[in-house]
Protein backbone atom coordinates (compact mmCIF):
# COMPACT_ATOMS: atom_id res chain seq x y z
CA UNK A 1 0.00 0.00 0.00
CA UNK A 2 3.09 2.09 1.26
CA UNK A 3 4.05 1.37 -2.44
CA UNK A 4 0.98 2.25 -4.00
CA UNK A 5 0.63 5.81 -2.47
CA UNK A 6 4.29 6.92 -3.12
CA UNK A 7 3.06 6.15 -6.65
CA UNK A 8 -0.16 8.47 -6.26
CA UNK A 9 1.74 11.06 -4.55
CA UNK A 10 4.37 11.51 -7.12
CA UNK A 11 3.85 12.80 -10.45
CA UNK A 12 6.44 12.10 -12.33
CA UNK A 13 6.22 8.11 -11.12
CA UNK A 14 2.46 8.46 -11.71
CA UNK A 15 2.98 9.77 -15.36
CA UNK A 16 5.60 7.40 -16.13
CA UNK A 17 3.86 4.41 -15.02
CA UNK A 18 0.68 5.91 -17.29
CA UNK A 19 2.90 6.73 -20.26
CA UNK A 20 4.28 2.73 -20.31
CA UNK A 21 1.00 1.42 -19.33
CA UNK A 22 -0.26 3.26 -22.58
CA UNK A 23 2.63 1.28 -24.59
CA UNK A 24 1.71 -1.80 -22.85
CA UNK A 25 -1.63 -1.55 -23.93
CA UNK A 26 -0.96 -0.47 -27.36
CA UNK A 27 1.21 -3.26 -27.70
CA UNK A 28 -1.13 -5.80 -26.81
CA UNK A 29 -3.37 -4.47 -29.11
CA UNK A 30 -1.20 -4.40 -31.72
CA UNK A 31 -0.43 -8.10 -31.08
CA UNK A 32 -4.21 -8.90 -31.66
CA UNK A 33 -4.12 -6.44 -34.68
CA UNK A 34 -0.96 -8.02 -36.58
CA UNK A 35 -2.29 -11.56 -35.63
CA UNK A 36 -5.47 -11.41 -36.94
CA UNK A 37 -3.48 -9.47 -40.18
CA UNK A 38 -1.26 -12.63 -40.34
CA UNK A 39 -4.12 -15.07 -40.31
CA UNK A 40 -6.14 -12.68 -43.75
CA UNK A 41 -3.28 -11.43 -45.43
CA UNK A 42 -0.20 -13.02 -46.48
CA UNK A 43 3.43 -12.57 -45.32
CA UNK A 44 4.15 -10.61 -48.17
CA UNK A 45 1.21 -8.08 -48.09
CA UNK A 46 2.50 -7.73 -44.12
CA UNK A 47 6.05 -6.72 -45.55
CA UNK A 48 4.82 -4.20 -47.98
CA UNK A 49 2.44 -2.78 -45.51
CA UNK A 50 5.13 -2.43 -42.92
CA UNK A 51 7.30 -0.39 -44.98
CA UNK A 52 4.10 2.13 -45.89
CA UNK A 53 3.52 2.33 -42.22
CA UNK A 54 7.12 3.31 -41.10
CA UNK A 55 6.75 5.24 -44.44
CA UNK A 56 3.64 7.25 -42.75
CA UNK A 57 5.54 7.20 -39.58
CA UNK A 58 8.68 8.44 -41.09
CA UNK A 59 6.45 11.63 -42.85
CA UNK A 60 4.79 12.04 -39.47
CA UNK A 61 7.49 12.91 -37.60
CA UNK A 62 9.52 14.76 -39.82
CA UNK A 63 5.91 16.72 -40.39
CA UNK A 64 5.87 17.25 -36.57
CA UNK A 65 8.87 20.18 -36.98
CA UNK A 66 9.95 19.35 -32.84
CA UNK A 67 6.82 20.33 -31.62
CA UNK A 68 5.82 17.60 -29.36
CA UNK A 69 9.48 18.05 -27.19
CA UNK A 70 8.67 21.86 -27.48
CA UNK A 71 5.10 21.61 -26.08
CA UNK A 72 6.64 19.24 -23.26
CA UNK A 73 9.12 22.12 -22.94
CA UNK A 74 6.74 25.49 -23.16
CA UNK A 75 3.25 24.47 -22.34
CA UNK A 76 3.48 24.25 -18.38
CA UNK A 77 5.82 27.28 -18.46
CA UNK A 78 3.10 29.56 -20.82
CA UNK A 79 -0.07 28.43 -19.83
CA UNK A 80 -1.34 31.56 -20.53
CA UNK A 81 -0.96 31.01 -24.41
CA UNK A 82 -2.05 27.27 -24.40
CA UNK A 83 -4.90 27.26 -26.58
CA UNK A 84 -2.52 29.35 -29.45
CA UNK A 85 0.19 27.80 -29.29
CA UNK A 86 -1.65 24.02 -29.65
CA UNK A 87 -3.46 25.48 -32.26
CA UNK A 88 -0.62 27.13 -34.04
CA UNK A 89 1.41 24.30 -33.81
CA UNK A 90 -0.96 21.21 -35.37
CA UNK A 91 -2.03 23.93 -37.76
CA UNK A 92 1.74 24.03 -38.88
CA UNK A 93 2.19 20.02 -38.72
CA UNK A 94 -1.06 19.28 -40.54
CA UNK A 95 0.13 21.70 -43.55
CA UNK A 96 3.59 20.20 -43.78
CA UNK A 97 2.18 16.95 -43.59
CA UNK A 98 -0.27 16.79 -46.33
CA UNK A 99 2.98 18.66 -48.35
CA UNK A 100 5.36 16.34 -47.48
CA UNK A 101 3.34 12.94 -48.25
CA UNK A 102 2.61 14.58 -51.57
CA UNK A 103 6.25 14.77 -52.72
CA UNK A 104 6.31 11.27 -51.55
CA UNK A 105 3.49 9.79 -53.09
CA UNK A 106 5.02 11.75 -56.35
CA UNK A 107 8.39 10.13 -56.06
CA UNK A 108 7.97 6.79 -55.20
CA UNK A 109 10.09 5.90 -58.66
CA UNK A 110 12.72 7.18 -56.33
CA UNK A 111 12.74 5.76 -52.54
CA UNK A 112 10.66 3.46 -52.38
CA UNK A 113 9.24 1.63 -56.04
CA UNK A 114 7.45 -1.67 -54.16
CA UNK A 115 5.21 0.53 -52.44
CA UNK A 116 4.17 2.01 -56.25
CA UNK A 117 1.20 -0.51 -56.90
CA UNK A 118 -0.09 0.32 -53.30
CA UNK A 119 -0.47 3.92 -53.02
CA UNK A 120 0.19 5.26 -56.93
CA UNK A 121 -3.94 4.94 -57.66
CA UNK A 122 -5.16 8.83 -56.55
CA UNK A 123 -7.83 7.88 -54.00
CA UNK A 124 -5.04 5.35 -52.13
CA UNK A 125 -2.53 8.62 -52.85
CA UNK A 126 -5.42 10.81 -50.67
CA UNK A 127 -5.76 8.01 -47.87
CA UNK A 128 -2.11 8.13 -47.82
CA UNK A 129 -1.77 11.43 -46.99
CA UNK A 130 -5.25 11.89 -44.63
CA UNK A 131 -3.51 9.31 -42.30
CA UNK A 132 -0.58 10.28 -42.24
CA UNK A 133 -2.14 14.16 -41.16
CA UNK A 134 -4.53 12.24 -38.53
CA UNK A 135 -1.14 10.43 -37.06
CA UNK A 136 0.59 13.54 -36.66
CA UNK A 137 -1.90 15.23 -35.23
CA UNK A 138 -2.36 12.36 -33.03
CA UNK A 139 1.37 12.29 -32.17
CA UNK A 140 1.37 16.19 -31.29
CA UNK A 141 -1.99 15.88 -29.02
CA UNK A 142 -0.74 13.14 -27.00
CA UNK A 143 2.60 15.61 -25.96
CA UNK A 144 -0.11 18.11 -24.98
CA UNK A 145 -1.43 15.65 -22.52
CA UNK A 146 2.15 14.81 -21.36
CA UNK A 147 2.60 18.27 -21.05
CA UNK A 148 -0.66 18.82 -19.00
CA UNK A 149 0.65 15.98 -16.73
CA UNK A 150 -2.48 14.05 -17.99
CA UNK A 151 -0.64 10.95 -19.15
CA UNK A 152 -4.21 9.08 -18.14
CA UNK A 153 -5.56 10.85 -21.25
CA UNK A 154 -2.82 9.87 -23.56
CA UNK A 155 -3.31 6.17 -22.76
CA UNK A 156 -6.97 6.38 -22.98
CA UNK A 157 -6.10 7.93 -26.70
CA UNK A 158 -3.88 5.28 -27.63
CA UNK A 159 -6.28 2.41 -26.03
CA UNK A 160 -9.33 3.44 -28.57
CA UNK A 161 -6.57 3.74 -31.43
CA UNK A 162 -5.47 0.18 -30.83
CA UNK A 163 -9.05 -0.67 -30.13
CA UNK A 164 -10.77 0.81 -33.18
CA UNK A 165 -8.17 -0.37 -35.41
CA UNK A 166 -8.80 -4.01 -34.94
CA UNK A 167 -12.66 -3.84 -35.54
CA UNK A 168 -12.63 -3.38 -39.80
CA UNK A 169 -9.36 -5.53 -40.03
CA UNK A 170 -10.99 -8.74 -41.19
CA UNK A 171 -13.76 -7.01 -43.46
CA UNK A 172 -10.76 -4.93 -45.13
CA UNK A 173 -8.90 -7.91 -46.23
CA UNK A 174 -10.68 -7.74 -48.90
CA UNK A 175 -8.92 -5.18 -50.28
CA UNK A 176 -5.68 -6.86 -50.12
CA UNK A 177 -2.84 -5.24 -48.80
CA UNK A 178 -4.17 -1.59 -48.45
CA UNK A 179 -6.93 -2.68 -46.51
CA UNK A 180 -3.94 -3.17 -43.18
CA UNK A 181 -3.62 0.35 -43.64
CA UNK A 182 -7.22 1.37 -44.22
CA UNK A 183 -7.88 0.21 -40.60
CA UNK A 184 -5.08 1.70 -39.41
CA UNK A 185 -6.76 4.66 -40.55
CA UNK A 186 -10.12 3.94 -38.94
CA UNK A 187 -7.96 3.79 -35.78
CA UNK A 188 -6.17 6.95 -36.08
CA UNK A 189 -9.35 9.00 -36.64
CA UNK A 190 -10.72 8.37 -34.10
CA UNK A 191 -7.61 8.99 -31.67
CA UNK A 192 -7.65 12.21 -33.04
CA UNK A 193 -11.70 13.01 -31.91
CA UNK A 194 -11.41 11.49 -28.75
CA UNK A 195 -8.19 13.26 -28.76
CA UNK A 196 -9.77 17.09 -29.42
CA UNK A 197 -12.22 16.34 -26.80
CA UNK A 198 -10.12 15.33 -23.85
CA UNK A 199 -7.84 18.81 -24.65
CA UNK A 200 -9.95 20.84 -23.46
CA UNK A 201 -10.09 18.84 -20.10
CA UNK A 202 -6.06 19.16 -19.66
CA UNK A 203 -5.89 22.87 -21.39
CA UNK A 204 -9.39 25.21 -19.81
CA UNK A 205 -10.98 26.83 -22.31
CA UNK A 206 -9.20 24.93 -25.69
CA UNK A 207 -11.44 24.69 -28.89
CA UNK A 208 -9.47 23.55 -32.22
CA UNK A 209 -9.60 26.59 -34.28
CA UNK A 210 -6.82 26.61 -37.43
CA UNK A 211 -4.66 29.57 -36.59
CA UNK A 212 -0.61 30.65 -37.19
CA UNK A 213 0.04 32.66 -34.05
CA UNK A 214 2.84 34.61 -33.48
CA UNK A 215 3.32 33.34 -30.24
CA UNK A 216 5.34 29.93 -31.63
CA UNK A 217 7.90 31.64 -32.56
CA UNK A 218 9.36 32.10 -29.12
CA UNK A 219 9.62 28.41 -29.42
CA UNK A 220 11.39 28.23 -32.65
CA UNK A 221 14.99 27.57 -31.53
CA UNK A 222 14.14 24.88 -29.11
CA UNK A 223 11.44 23.20 -32.20
CA UNK A 224 13.95 23.72 -34.58
CA UNK A 225 16.68 21.79 -32.63
CA UNK A 226 14.12 19.32 -31.50
CA UNK A 227 12.76 18.81 -34.99
CA UNK A 228 16.53 17.70 -36.19
CA UNK A 229 16.98 15.70 -33.02
CA UNK A 230 13.73 13.75 -33.34
CA UNK A 231 14.39 13.18 -36.97
CA UNK A 232 17.72 11.38 -36.32
CA UNK A 233 16.47 9.60 -33.47
CA UNK A 234 13.53 8.04 -35.16
CA UNK A 235 15.08 7.39 -38.91
CA UNK A 236 16.50 4.52 -37.82
CA UNK A 237 13.18 2.78 -36.93
CA UNK A 238 11.63 3.90 -39.89
CA UNK A 239 14.61 3.50 -42.70
CA UNK A 240 15.89 0.56 -41.78
CA UNK A 241 12.08 -1.47 -43.01
CA UNK A 242 12.47 0.40 -46.33
CA UNK A 243 15.98 -0.18 -46.49
CA UNK A 244 15.61 -3.89 -45.99
CA UNK A 245 12.24 -4.15 -48.58
CA UNK A 246 14.72 -2.59 -51.05
CA UNK A 247 17.77 -4.71 -50.45
CA UNK A 248 16.18 -8.15 -49.37
CA UNK A 249 12.43 -8.97 -49.56
CA UNK A 250 8.95 -7.69 -48.22
CA UNK A 251 8.61 -10.62 -46.37
CA UNK A 252 11.88 -10.02 -44.76
CA UNK A 253 10.42 -6.49 -43.83
CA UNK A 254 7.60 -8.02 -42.13
CA UNK A 255 9.55 -10.28 -40.13
CA UNK A 256 11.90 -7.48 -38.92
CA UNK A 257 8.50 -4.96 -38.36
CA UNK A 258 7.27 -7.09 -35.93
CA UNK A 259 10.92 -7.75 -34.31
CA UNK A 260 10.92 -3.95 -33.83
CA UNK A 261 7.32 -3.59 -32.80
CA UNK A 262 7.58 -6.14 -29.63
CA UNK A 263 11.16 -4.71 -28.94
CA UNK A 264 9.08 -0.99 -28.80
CA UNK A 265 7.37 -2.54 -25.55
CA UNK A 266 10.97 -1.93 -23.73
CA UNK A 267 12.28 1.24 -25.64
CA UNK A 268 8.87 3.10 -24.38
CA UNK A 269 10.04 2.28 -20.44
CA UNK A 270 13.30 5.12 -21.00
CA UNK A 271 10.97 7.16 -23.58
CA UNK A 272 8.05 7.46 -21.22
CA UNK A 273 10.25 7.73 -17.70
CA UNK A 274 12.01 10.82 -19.65
CA UNK A 275 8.72 12.45 -21.16
CA UNK A 276 7.67 12.73 -17.68
CA UNK A 277 10.85 13.62 -16.39
CA UNK A 278 11.16 16.72 -18.80
CA UNK A 279 8.02 17.98 -17.95
CA UNK A 280 8.17 17.71 -14.67
CA UNK A 281 11.51 19.87 -14.81
CA UNK A 282 9.36 23.16 -15.61
CA UNK A 283 8.07 22.27 -12.12
CA UNK A 284 11.46 23.42 -10.42
CA UNK A 285 12.80 21.12 -7.61
CA UNK A 286 16.42 19.43 -8.07
CA UNK A 287 16.80 17.94 -11.32
CA UNK A 288 19.29 15.35 -10.43
CA UNK A 289 16.94 14.14 -7.81
CA UNK A 290 14.15 13.63 -10.47
CA UNK A 291 16.98 11.93 -12.53
CA UNK A 292 18.05 9.10 -10.09
CA UNK A 293 14.38 8.68 -9.31
CA UNK A 294 14.13 7.90 -13.28
CA UNK A 295 17.14 6.02 -13.49
CA UNK A 296 16.00 3.56 -10.86
CA UNK A 297 12.36 3.11 -12.08
CA UNK A 298 14.26 2.32 -15.73
CA UNK A 299 17.07 -0.20 -14.03
CA UNK A 300 13.64 -1.74 -12.00
CA UNK A 301 11.63 -2.06 -15.15
CA UNK A 302 14.17 -2.65 -18.33
CA UNK A 303 16.25 -5.88 -16.85
CA UNK A 304 13.39 -7.93 -16.42
CA UNK A 305 11.73 -6.73 -19.43
CA UNK A 306 14.99 -7.63 -21.80
CA UNK A 307 15.66 -11.02 -19.61
CA UNK A 308 11.19 -12.02 -20.71
CA UNK A 309 12.72 -11.20 -24.14
CA UNK A 310 15.39 -13.73 -24.07
CA UNK A 311 13.97 -16.40 -23.07
CA UNK A 312 10.37 -15.94 -23.68
CA UNK A 313 10.77 -14.15 -27.34
CA UNK A 314 9.91 -17.30 -29.54
CA UNK A 315 7.20 -18.21 -27.86
CA UNK A 316 5.89 -14.73 -28.07
CA UNK A 317 6.47 -14.29 -31.89
CA UNK A 318 5.09 -17.79 -32.26
CA UNK A 319 1.24 -16.15 -31.56
CA UNK A 320 1.41 -14.18 -34.79
CA UNK A 321 2.38 -17.31 -36.87
CA UNK A 322 5.01 -19.75 -36.53
CA UNK A 323 7.10 -18.60 -39.36
CA UNK A 324 7.50 -15.32 -37.41
CA UNK A 325 9.24 -17.44 -34.65
CA UNK A 326 11.75 -18.71 -36.87
CA UNK A 327 12.70 -16.01 -39.01
CA UNK A 328 12.19 -13.19 -36.38
CA UNK A 329 13.58 -14.35 -32.96
CA UNK A 330 17.17 -13.81 -33.02
CA UNK A 331 16.25 -10.07 -34.25
CA UNK A 332 14.09 -9.91 -31.34
CA UNK A 333 16.71 -10.74 -28.81
CA UNK A 334 19.39 -8.71 -30.80
CA UNK A 335 16.78 -5.37 -30.66
CA UNK A 336 15.85 -6.17 -26.59
CA UNK A 337 19.39 -5.80 -26.01
CA UNK A 338 19.78 -3.07 -27.49
CA UNK A 339 16.59 -1.05 -25.08
CA UNK A 340 20.13 -0.68 -22.41
CA UNK A 341 22.11 1.22 -23.96
CA UNK A 342 19.29 3.19 -25.63
CA UNK A 343 17.78 3.72 -22.47
CA UNK A 344 20.94 5.56 -21.07
CA UNK A 345 21.37 7.55 -24.47
CA UNK A 346 17.25 8.91 -23.77
CA UNK A 347 17.79 9.69 -20.64
CA UNK A 348 20.97 11.81 -21.15
CA UNK A 349 19.67 14.10 -23.94
CA UNK A 350 16.14 14.58 -21.81
CA UNK A 351 18.52 16.12 -19.32
CA UNK A 352 20.20 17.76 -22.13
CA UNK A 353 16.78 19.26 -23.10
CA UNK A 354 15.75 20.09 -19.70
CA UNK A 355 18.82 22.79 -19.81
CA UNK A 356 17.92 24.18 -23.15
CA UNK A 357 21.27 22.24 -24.63
CA UNK A 358 20.13 21.01 -27.58
CA UNK A 359 23.18 20.93 -29.64
CA UNK A 360 23.63 18.18 -27.40
CA UNK A 361 20.46 16.51 -27.95
CA UNK A 362 20.93 16.54 -31.74
CA UNK A 363 24.40 15.39 -31.92
CA UNK A 364 23.99 12.21 -30.02
CA UNK A 365 20.74 11.24 -32.33
CA UNK A 366 22.95 12.24 -35.53
CA UNK A 367 25.92 9.82 -34.04
CA UNK A 368 23.64 6.61 -34.13
CA UNK A 369 21.15 7.49 -36.93
CA UNK A 370 24.88 7.67 -39.01
CA UNK A 371 26.81 4.48 -37.61
CA UNK A 372 23.58 2.22 -38.23
CA UNK A 373 23.05 3.43 -41.57
CA UNK A 374 26.91 3.07 -42.40
CA UNK A 375 26.94 -0.03 -40.42
CA UNK A 376 23.47 -1.53 -42.06
CA UNK A 377 24.15 -1.48 -45.65
CA UNK A 378 26.53 -4.50 -45.29
CA UNK A 379 25.22 -6.38 -42.59
CA UNK A 380 21.66 -5.73 -44.20
CA UNK A 381 23.21 -7.54 -47.37
CA UNK A 382 24.91 -10.53 -45.77
CA UNK A 383 22.93 -10.81 -42.41
CA UNK A 384 19.26 -9.99 -43.68
CA UNK A 385 17.30 -8.68 -40.76
CA UNK A 386 19.56 -9.75 -37.85
CA UNK A 387 22.13 -7.73 -39.64
CA UNK A 388 19.54 -4.70 -39.65
CA UNK A 389 19.09 -5.15 -35.47
CA UNK A 390 22.96 -5.77 -34.88
CA UNK A 391 23.59 -2.21 -36.60
CA UNK A 392 21.13 -0.39 -34.38
CA UNK A 393 23.04 -2.57 -31.15
CA UNK A 394 26.14 -1.09 -31.94
CA UNK A 395 25.21 2.21 -32.84
CA UNK A 396 23.08 2.84 -29.42
CA UNK A 397 26.48 0.98 -27.51
CA UNK A 398 28.60 3.27 -28.99
CA UNK A 399 26.86 6.33 -28.32
CA UNK A 400 25.73 5.24 -24.62
CA UNK A 401 29.70 4.66 -24.33
CA UNK A 402 30.13 8.32 -25.16
CA UNK A 403 27.52 9.35 -22.78
CA UNK A 404 28.65 7.54 -19.42
CA UNK A 405 32.23 9.19 -20.50
CA UNK A 406 30.42 12.84 -20.80
CA UNK A 407 28.32 12.62 -18.08
CA UNK A 408 30.75 10.92 -15.74
CA UNK A 409 30.08 13.43 -12.72
CA UNK A 410 26.40 12.26 -12.96
CA UNK A 411 27.31 9.14 -13.35
CA UNK A 412 28.78 9.12 -9.87
CA UNK A 413 26.42 10.90 -8.40
CA UNK A 414 23.67 8.94 -9.03
CA UNK A 415 25.38 5.86 -8.12
CA UNK A 416 25.94 6.94 -4.71
CA UNK A 417 22.40 8.12 -4.82
CA UNK A 418 21.26 4.70 -5.78
CA UNK A 419 23.96 3.00 -3.22
CA UNK A 420 23.18 4.60 -0.39
CA UNK A 421 19.27 4.44 -0.60
CA UNK A 422 20.03 0.72 -1.15
CA UNK A 423 21.85 0.39 2.62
Amino acid sequence: MYFLREIYNDSLLKNSLYLMAANLLNLLLGFVFWIIAARYYSPDEIGTISALLSSMLLLSMISALGFQTAFVFHLPRDRDNASRIINSCLTSSITASLVFSSIFVLGLDIWAPPLKPIISNLKFGILFAAVTAFYTTSANISSAFIAGRKSSFHMTKETLFGFFKILPLQVFSVFGAIGIFMAWGIGVLFAVIIGFFLLSLVWKGYLPVPMFDPVIRSMAGYSAGNYLSDIFFSLPRLILPIMIVNLVSTESTGFFYIAMMIAGLLYGIPQSISNSLLAESSGGGELWLKVVKSIKLNIILLFPGILFFVLFGKFVLNLFNPTYAVNSSTALIILAVTSLPMSLNIIFTTIRNAQKRVASVVKINAAIAIITFALAVPLVRSLSIEGAAIAYLVANTLAAIAVVYKMKNMTGFVLNSILSKAK
